[in-house]
């Protein structure tokens, strides 16, 4: 593992970080949307163009490749590195930027886009390439899983299975919202494990059974499933949701009520708020669990410790942000 460097831009507490003569360089990876990838680079290179700045745009032949593209150009000097792409292009290069101390941009080519929104970036390659040029950095929370960083959510059990099996649809159906709702249906109508947890929250002991827990750091994501836990993003906090030990059919029911926007009345969730949970046993005694951060799946050791860090990296955003609800 290469040791941290630190940005001369700026300290890592420092209020105020000037990016507006810094190079720009867009890493983008090469499997996700190859026709409209094309597009949205041709609409960054002009946008950027028409501002004077130096560009780079790298493309990734394949995603773990994007962290080391992303160290070498952070290693070259102090520029922006931007995003272009949905979570996984965004998780795997905020790692780097909060590793280095430069300003992270995003040009939002997911699904969802919850982050960039969330931010008011516009969702068109353009309108997020300006973004880069004209906005400001400014400071933002994020937060972390054993260590690694995720800005949108992390979670384990059903719903980490709904993500893993979400792409696998996607890569053979396409990535369209209706392909994830149909793989969510399909995941859901079957047979899922049951977690006997012994946790610490906030350094309180507690225990309880569930499918699955949620952390959400994305205040725009838990409003639109009707949740106040966007209030504890807004505080720097993590939003904890865990499904009761339920059936099939009232899982359904939970995706519903989350699908109307009306989660908060759910009374098959737990739902809190918290700095710090710290997963210290799972039920059966494994010491390894699969957790989905910001979509991609990767392999953890208990004790699991999930924690919200305030201005955690320097994000690029509008000066005038328009943030969609």
């Amino acid at each position: 593992m290469s040791e941290r460097s630190p940005s001369p831009l700026a300290s890592p507490r420092s209020s105020a970080l000037d990016a507006s003569a810094l190079p720009i360089t867009v890493l983008m990876n090469a499997e996700s949307g190859s026709n409209d990838k094309a597009d949205a680079r041709a609409a960054i290179s002009r946008a950027v163009e028409e501002s004077g700045r130096k560009l780079e745009i790298v493309v990734a032949r394949r995603p773990r490749d994007l962290p080391g593209l992303a160290r070498r150009a952070a290693e070259r000097g102090p520029c922006i590195l931007a995003a272009a792409g949905g979570d996984g292009t965004l998780n795997a290069v905020a790692e780097v930027a909060r590793e280095k101390n430069l300003p992270l941009g995003i040009i939002p080519l997911g699904t969802f886009n919850y982050f960039a929104r969330d931010l008011g970036i516009p969702e068109d390659p353009a309108g997020a390439a300006r973004v880069l040029t004209e906005g400001q950095p400014r400071r933002v929370a994020a937060g972390f899983a054993n260590g690694r960083i995720f800005l949108n959510n992390a979670s384990f059990g059903l719903y980490r299975r709904l993500i893993e099996e979400r792409e696998t649809h996607k890569r053979r159906f396409g990535r369209r919202r209706l392909v994830a709702l149909f793989s969510a249906l399909a995941t859901l109508l079957q047979r899922h494990r049951v977690y006997h947890l012994h946790l610490e929250v906030n350094g309180e002991p507690v225990a309880f059974s569930t499918l699955s827990v949620f952390f959400g750091r994305n205040a725009l994501q838990l409003e639109q499933l009707g949740l106040d836990e966007a209030l504890c993003v807004a505080r720097g906090e993590l939003a904890v949701l865990a499904p009761r030990e339920v059936g099939r059919l009232r899982m359904l029911g939970l995706m519903l009520q989350g699908a109307l926007g009306q989660l908060e009345t759910a009374a098959d969730l737990r739902q809190g708020c918290a700095r710090r949970v710290e997963i210290k046993r799972l039920g059966g005694g494994g010491q390894r669990i699969k957790v989905a951060i910001d979509g991609e799946v990767a392999e953890c050791r208990l004790p699991l410790v999930v924690e919200s860090i305030p201005e955690a990296l320097w994000m690029m955003v509008p000066t005038a942000p328009e943030r969609e609800r």
